[in-house]
């Protein structure tokens, strides 16, 4: 209202000044001279219209990005509050939305709610899954220097793999790939890009042979990865967050143990089950955590 206000006085301003300038120019002016000045004012107007609509439509441009902010700050806290289906249903209204920062976001809270609700049957998740990719897929086409659009076009195209077959999900190995380490490059510091990286390096090292030799019909050379790679990438995203998440602490427990490193895969393994749990995930990994601990500890 403040702004309307500056701007209709800003606008009045401006037209008395102009009524003002062109007075004292026609005083100056011979009686003969003044048909050719006729014209001076419908310019004139005009530009002080165009100025005055500046300000507004700047107005209007911050406005809009007032709500944008306001909305993905609601987004977020709904995102940490683990409200999994509300925060789905509050982002499927702006479904259409061009924005990357709304698609992505949706991208996420799709797949959100198809892994995380348990509610969520069958039918409805297979859904979900093809709806997050089909957002990822949208916020990529929209910015292809936004991290987060690599970064979760990579994961959902893996999830949708999971319906499509084995050799889809090999065919698709290497695009996954590609995808993550351009959203690294891009942000380097999130850490969930990074863990899944590690897991692409820990799926590919736990590949049984059969399935290798099924990769071999589909690349010349087929994907491959080994546990080393894997440890690497779960410890850096560890070192850019530590213990932002339980399956990370988790992971790097199974790996040490497939390295033979029983000291570290305890320490890990103690950390899961030490993990404060608010999601159904943190509570599985606890307890897998604690039946590995336990099958370690009597080896020893």
């Amino acid at each position: 209202m403040l702004r309307a206000k500056y701007f209709y006085s800003r606008f009045t301003s401006l037209c008395l000044l102009a009524f003002r300038s062109r007075h004292q120019l026609f005083s100056t002016i011979q009686q003969s001279e003044l048909p050719r000045w006729k014209f001076l004012w419908i310019p004139t107007t005009a530009l002080l219209l165009s100025k005055a609509r500046i300000p507004i439509k700047s107005f209007a441009s911050e406005s809009e990005e007032d709500n944008l902010q306001k909305l993905i700050e609601k987004a977020d806290a709904m995102y940490s509050g683990n409200n999994v289906s509300k925060l789905y249903d509050f982002l499927k209204t702006h479904e259409s939305s061009l924005n990357v920062e709304i698609l992505w976001r949706l991208s996420r809270a799709a797949r959100d709610y198809a892994i995380k609700d348990r509610s969520v049957e069958k039918g409805q998740k297979k859904q979900l899954q093809y709806e997050a990719f089909e957002f990822a897929k949208r916020a990529l086409d929209l910015d292809e220097n936004h991290y987060a659009s690599h970064k979760w076009f990579a994961i959902t195209i893996g999830d949708i793999g999971d319906y499509e077959g084995l050799k889809s999900k090999i065919s698709n190995a290497y695009l996954i790939r590609d995808h993550l380490e351009r959203a690294i490059e891009l942000n380097p510091k999130d850490a969930t890009t990074i863990f899944c990286m590690g897991m692409w390096c820990y799926t590919f090292a736990e590949m049984p042979g059969w399935q290798h030799r099924i990769a071999s019909y589909v690349f010349a050379t087929p994907p491959s990865s080994t546990y080393k790679e894997a440890v690497h990438y779960f410890q850096k995203a560890e070192r850019a967050d530590p213990n932002f998440y339980s399956t990370n602490l988790l992971m790097l427990a199974k790996v040490y143990n497939k390295l033979g490193d029983i000291k570290r895969a305890l320490m890990y393994l103690d950390r899961t089950v030490k993990y404060p749990a608010t999601t159904n995930e943190d509570c599985e990994n606890r307890d897998e955590a604690q039946q590995l601990m336990d099958q370690l500890l009597k080896k020893k």
